[in-house]
């Protein structure tokens, strides 16, 4: 698949446009420009965009089973008004003073995955599982990046990108890897209905999807350079939508863009808040 066949959803411009979910109920996908501060809403049929301004800055998105959201901002996990930006803390994870968290997903399992990251590079962040009455513990250290986290249709399966190890990783059940590939600066990951790892590419303007077990089975080019994340959407989850950050030189760079790739995702699961 090439540049030419993807199609612009929106042109939003983002300085950093992040964790793209699909809301079924109102048939719109979210996103967040991280270095922005800004919440986006678009509804592609429509051909609409509105947004809201945080209050800090939101590394990732996380729908609530309650029909609300989670966001995720320095070390806190908290509620998210898509309407205001309101930040509320419910949480806050622990970690060396000068660790943030970055990326975040609901598992099929029902508990919420999020990393940390540590920009000195001495591998001392981590990826934590908190469970739905907040319970949380360190799933795995030594981490760069934590980036991309996402798991299998059955739950059984746990992929995470460590994007300063330039690796993407299967954890089986009992938190042991299973499975692993090297990925030029992994970035966002999401999982299809078939169990296939869609991996976004910092820098390479590819998203590359692989089988299960990790084996290279496709390769997508967008024609922007910063590629950092994707989600399915739409109709029968035909869509996939993928986010970018901008780039000196790149014309569309920032923009949010989607195309039917053949394959159908899975609707976000949502993570039930026992508080």
């Amino acid at each position: 698949m090439t540049s030419g066949d993807w199609a612009v959803l929106a042109d939003l411009r983002c300085e950093l446009g992040e964790c793209p979910v699909w809301d079924e109920a109102s048939a719109r996908l979210h996103l967040v420009d991280i270095d922005d501060r800004r919440l986006w809403a678009l509804d592609p049929a429509a051909g609409t965009a509105s947004g809201a301004t945080c209050d800090r800055p939101v590394t990732a998105l996380v729908p609530r089973a309650d029909g609300g959201w989670l966001g995720v901002s320095g070390r806190d996990i908290g509620t998210l008004d898509p309407d205001d930006g309101t930040f509320q803390p419910l949480l806050s994870l622990p970690g060396p003073p000068d660790l943030a968290l970055n990326d975040a997903v609901c598992g099929r399992d029902g508990n919420l995955y999020v990393g940390s990251i540590d920009r000195t590079r001495a591998e001392r962040a981590a990826l934590y599982v908190v469970e739905p009455d907040l319970n949380h513990r360190v799933l795995g250290g030594h981490v760069g990046a934590s980036n991309g986290v996402d798991t299998s249709p059955d739950g059984r399966l746990l992929y995470h990108a460590d994007s300063f190890a330039d690796t993407v990783t299967a954890y089986g059940p009992d938190g042991r890897p299973v499975a692993a590939v090297r990925v030029e600066h992994p970035d966002g990951i999401a999982v299809d209905a078939d169990g296939g790892v869609w991996v976004a590419s910092w820098g390479s303007g590819m998203v590359f999807r692989y089988t299960p077990d990790l084996a290279p089975d496709r390769t997508l080019r967008l024609p922007a350079p910063l590629v950092t994340n994707m989600s399915f959407g739409g109709p029968g989850y035909r869509w996939i939508f993928v986010t970018t950050a901008r780039s000196d030189g790149a014309e569309l760079s920032g923009a949010v863009f989607t195309a039917d790739v053949g394959v159908a995702g899975l609707p976000a699961a949502r993570f039930a808040v026992q508080r």
